[in-house]
């Protein structure tokens, strides 16, 4: 029985701390500042440019060797806790340092823009294939 694991959902750090537990159970990529660790509870916490915090659980990519205020990429799934607190368990961590967090945010835009625009056209598509046959036939 082979297991299929989801891609993660390209999201910024304040759209994963937005939609909170809407994400329960859903693979996401985000990126963050780590900003506190502590191994021996094997959590951490990353920060995002405008200030929002978002708690990792670092049980499955231990050791977990970043050092603070790096940046950090981070694919993984998000676990609403028993007290409700929203925590991503990545599967895979790398350190981005030197990466451009601002033009990562406009390409991620860009590429959003161009995703909805081929669902918009797939839907018009969709919707001519719909049409009868014999609305054509004079």
């Amino acid at each position: 029985m082979s297991m299929r694991l989801q891609s993660g959902r390209v999201l910024k750090l304040d759209e994963v701390v937005q939609q909170g537990s809407a994400l329960d159970g859903k693979a996401v990529r985000t990126i963050g500042k780590l900003v506190q660790l502590n191994p021996v509870s094997s959590t951490a916490v990353l920060s995002g440019s405008d200030g929002s915090r978002l708690t990792v659980s670092t049980r499955l990519v231990e050791p977990f060797p970043y050092r603070l205020h790096s940046l950090i990429q981070l694919i993984g799934e998000m676990e609403v806790t028993g007290g409700g607190e929203c925590v991503i368990v990545p599967r895979v961590a790398r350190c981005v340092d030197g990466l451009d967090v601002r033009l990562h945010n406009e390409a991620l835009g860009v590429w959003r823009q161009f995703l909805e625009k081929q669902q918009m056209q797939q839907q018009q598509q969709d919707e001519n294939d719909e049409l009868p046959s014999d609305i054509f036939d004079m």
